[in-house]
C-alpha cells in the first residue's frame, strides 16, 4: 500500500498543507476557469475537474510530493495550490502554482513557493528546481524572477512553446 506524508509548512500569513476532499470545489473553479490557458486550459466538465484533482494524489503517493493547498492563516480560505510537479515526461522535478481567483496580486504565492522550494531542497534534497512557463504568461515569469529564477533555455511542453527558468540554490540567498 502507498502512503501520502501529511506534511504541514507555514509561512508568517500562509498555511501550506496537504490537500484534502473539501478542496475540491475550490480546484474544480480554478480548472473550469480561464486561469487555465497557459497549463493546459479549461476542463470540460466536472469529472476531468475531479481526475485531475485525484491525479495530484497519486503524484503525491508516487514521488512523496506534489501540490500543496495553500491557506490564508488568518482566514483559513484556500487561495492557491502551489508545488512541486514531476511527470514522466518532464525533464525533472518543477514549482509551480495557481493562484485561484481573487487572490493574485497579495504576494502569496511568492511567499508559498519560496518556503515550498525550500523545504524541497532541505527535506527532499531537490534542486535547483526549474519553473516550465509559456512565454506569453507575463505574472508566472515575473514571480519566478522575483524567486531569483533565470531563464536557462527555451524548449516545448507537451507540443506547446515553454520557457525553463532554473531556480537558485536557496542555501545561497541566506
Amino acid at each position: 500500500m502507498m502512503t501520502i506524508p501529511d506534511i504541514t509548512l507555514s509561512t508568517e500569513r500562509l498555511t501550506i498543507r496537504m490537500p484534502r476532499e473539501s478542496d475540491f470545489p475550490a480546484v474544480e473553479a480554478f480548472m473550469k476557469s480561464d486561469r487555465t490557458q497557459f497549463i493546459g486550459g479549461k476542463v470540460p466538465d466536472q469529472f476531468a475537474a475531479w481526475r485531475a484533482f485525484l491525479g495530484n494524489f497519486g503524484h503525491w503517493a508516487l514521488r512523496g510530493y506534489g501540490f500543496f493547498t495553500v491557506d490564508e492563516t488568518a482566514t483559513g480560505q484556500p487561495v492557491g495550490r502551489i508545488g512541486l510537479v514531476n511527470h514522466v515526461m518532464w525533464p525533472e522535478p518543477e514549482i509551480g502554482w495557481h493562484m485561484f481567483d481573487g487572490h493574485e496580486g497579495k504576494g502569496f504565492a511568492l511567499e508559498a513557493a519560496l518556503r515550498i522550494r525550500d523545504w524541497a531542497w532541505t527535506d527532499l534534497g531537490l534542486g535547483p528546481l526549474i519553473s516550465q512557463i509559456h512565454p506569453d504568461n507575463t505574472r508566472s515569469r515575473r514571480l519566478a524572477e522575483r524567486m531569483g529564477a533565470v531563464l536557462e533555455r527555451e524548449t516545448t511542453l507537451l507540443g506547446n512553446a515553454c520557457l525553463l527558468y532554473r531556480h537558485p540554490d536557496p542555501r545561497s540567498e541566506s
